[in-house]
This record gives structure tokens, C-alpha cells and sequence, in this order.
């Protein structure tokens, strides 16, 4: 019988929930926005099965995770999230980490933190801004990213994302994975862990914008390089990061890197694309020293 458990963990100034499933080195899984940590769902069976531990944590703010007391969704602490689970699981050994779109940014934070706490990482959906933060700048890029404008005031921002039972998180998964019918059932569990606590949600909007975030230690994280071996995927049909925003990234890896741009598939391309990535995933797993 596979050993499934739900932990909860005090992590900073939140607490956050956490599913705990399978028996061997561990893999922490990060998601993104509008999402949920059922976005794993493709990836937790098979990769049990390989031999793994997946820990699957609620990312602060999405319940069953509670918000952040002091308002806290910069990237140093988002990566800290990460390392806490670790720690908390295998306090002596290095960890595999995963992390898809915010959950990437978590990871690469994570892994710049904690390098020596980290056998490896995989990051979905969003590179790597060491290299292709000019790149969000392009026209198309900025027009697909709007969005994010919306949410930076706080009062609209949550009024816009709430307004007729969230369906902007509806158009979103619509707009960014064009060629998947996310199921409606999907979307209301996504519905269920945002719908508690909007604010704190779009938070991270606000923290990655904000001059006190960008010009501290928690901000520069994200410009360090990886220093533990890496595998970046990308779908070629994101609507919501270009592709080509994906490419040449080794300037910002200091170890084995590996990226790969998957063709039939958008922003989710986990679920999209399940049996390519798993396949890619246990294959760069093994590889890790």
C-alpha cells in the first residue's frame, strides 16, 4: 500500500499543508497561479512508482495553507517554503524539487538558497530571469502579461479576480493552454483553494513588483545562477509565457542543464503533456548524482 499522509508545517509566518505520498528520496512540488496542487496529479502516481517521495504542498495563501501574517510573497520566502518542507522531511539529505510557473520561481529561489540542500530541480513555464527578464519586455510578452497589472491594485485587483465566481481564472487557463479543455471539476478545486484568501493570492503580483522587493536580497535571488544540475520545460503553444522567451537559457546555469520546448501543448504542459514530461522527469532524476 502506497503511505499517504497530510502535513502541516509552520513555515515562517504561515502554516502550510502539505500531502506527503510514496516512500524514497524526496521530490517537493511547487505549483503555480490559477492553480492548485492538484496540477500534480499526472506526475504524483507514476513518479511514486519510480521510487520517489512527492511532497505536495497548498503554496502559502491557498488554502488549506493559511495566508502569510506579515503579507509575505517575495521570492526568498516562497523559496524558504521549499526548503522548510525539506528540512522538515529530510532534515540530511538533498532533495529533488519541481516547480511550475510561481511554483518555478519558489524553486529557482529555493535552489540558490539552499544549493547544497538540492540534488536538482525542474522548473515548468517559467525560465529563468537571470536570462530572460529583458525578454518580458518584448511587445508580445508585455501584452500577454497584462493581466498582471490588474492585480497590482489591491481593492480591484481582488474585486476583478472574484468577480462572477473567479471566472477569470476560467479565460486565463483558456488563454495560456489554448489546445486543452481544462475539466470543469479541475477548476472548481482550483476555485476552492483561491477563493478563500484573494488577496493573498495576488500578493505575489504585488511583492515581484514591489521597489522594496526588487531592491533587496529577496528581489536578486532571482538573478543568481543555479548551481545544481537543471532540467527547464516549456510548451511551445504557452499563451501565457512566449516560447521564445525560453530559449539560450544556459547563460544562467552553473551545472548540467538539459531544456526542452514541447511542441502540442501551452502553459500547463504537465497535464497536457503528461507521459512526455514524466517520462523526462525520471529520466533527469536518475541522472542526478
Amino acid at each position: 500500500m502506497i503511505s499517504t499522509r497530510t502535513l502541516e508545517l509552520r513555515s515562517g509566518d504561515a502554516t502550510l499543508s502539505c500531502l506527503v505520498v510514496g516512500e524514497g528520496p524526496l521530490v517537493v512540488c511547487a505549483h503555480g497561479f490559477p492553480d492548485c496542487e492538484r496540477t500534480f496529479r499526472e506526475q504524483v502516481p507514476v513518479l511514486v512508482r519510480a521510487g520517489y517521495t512527492l511532497a505536495v504542498p497548498s503554496m502559502r495563501g491557498y488554502a488549506p495553507s493559511t495566508p502569510s501574517a506579515e503579507g509575505r510573497y517575495d521570492p526568498r520566502t516562497l523559496g524558504r517554503d521549499l526548503l522548510n518542507i525539506a528540512a522538515a522531511l529530510r532534515p540530511h539529505e538533498r532533495v529533488f524539487l519541481i516547480g511550475h510557473d510561481w511554483g518555478a520561481v519558489a524553486t529557482y529561489a529555493a535552489a540558490a538558497m539552499g544549493a547544497d540542500r538540492v540534488r536538482g530541480i525542474v522548473t515548468l513555464a517559467v525560465p529563468h530571469l537571470r536570462v530572460a527578464a529583458p525578454r518580458f519586455l518584448r511587445p508580445a510578452q508585455l501584452r500577454r502579461s497584462a493581466y498582471m497589472g490588474l492585480f497590482q491594485p489591491r481593492k480591484s485587483g481582488v474585486a476583478r479576480l472574484l468577480k462572477d465566481d473567479l471566472a477569470l481564472i476560467d479565460e486565463l487557463w483558456r488563454a495560456w493552454s489554448p489546445g486543452y479543455a481544462c475539466p470543469k471539476a479541475e477548476l472548481e478545486k482550483i476555485k476552492a483553494a483561491v477563493r478563500p484568501h484573494p488577496d493573498a493570492v495576488l500578493g505575489y503580483y504585488r511583492a515581484l513588483r514591489s521597489p522594496r522587493v526588487l531592491a533587496s536580497r529577496a528581489g536578486h535571488i532571482l538573478f543568481e545562477p543555479v548551481r545544481v544540475p537543471a532540467l527547464y520545460l516549456h510548451g511551445a503553444d504557452d499563451g501565457c509565457v512566449g516560447a521564445e522567451l525560453a530559449r539560450a537559457l544556459e547563460p544562467a546555469y552553473r551545472a548540467a542543464f538539459e531544456c526542452a520546448i514541447l511542441d502540442d501543448c501551452g502553459h500547463f504542459l504537465h497535464i497536457e503533456r503528461p507521459d512526455e514530461v514524466n517520462r523526462r522527469l525520471c529520466a533527469f532524476f536518475a541522472s542526478c548524482p
